[in-house]
């Protein structure tokens, strides 16, 4: 899970790609659709980034039970009005070692 944080601070898509499943969905509420398999979800990554180019993510905690992660933490990137902070919470599911389903509840934007 770490590794996958990493290469997405690093903007190594490569190896970010390489953590997740073939099949991986991503899904977070108020998004209608879900993003579906590796590379949509590594284009929405790539995106979020082109927006936001110093957007980073800093985690406050791992739980872990089984192959559930809990990622607690926090995104931080420059806004419009300034630095915003934004917590998110993901329930991340492995399956061969790779990210295979990813459910992140982000709260409001501060």
């Amino acid at each position: 899970m770490t590794a996958a944080l990493d290469a997405l601070r690093a903007r190594d898509w490569d190896a970010f790609a390489r953590r997740l499943h073939p099949d991986v969905v991503h899904r977070t509420p108020g998004v209608p659709e879900p993003i579906l398999g590796r590379e949509a979800f590594v284009l929405l990554s790539r995106q979020a980034v082109a927006r936001t180019p110093d957007v980073t993510f800093e985690v406050e905690r791992l739980v872990t039970e089984g192959d559930t992660v809990v990622v607690i933490g926090e995104w931080t990137y420059t806004g419009l009005t300034g630095k915003v902070r934004q917590p998110s919470v993901s329930v991340v599911d492995v399956r061969d070692g790779q990210i295979w389903r990813d459910l992140e509840y982000v709260g409001l934007a501060i």
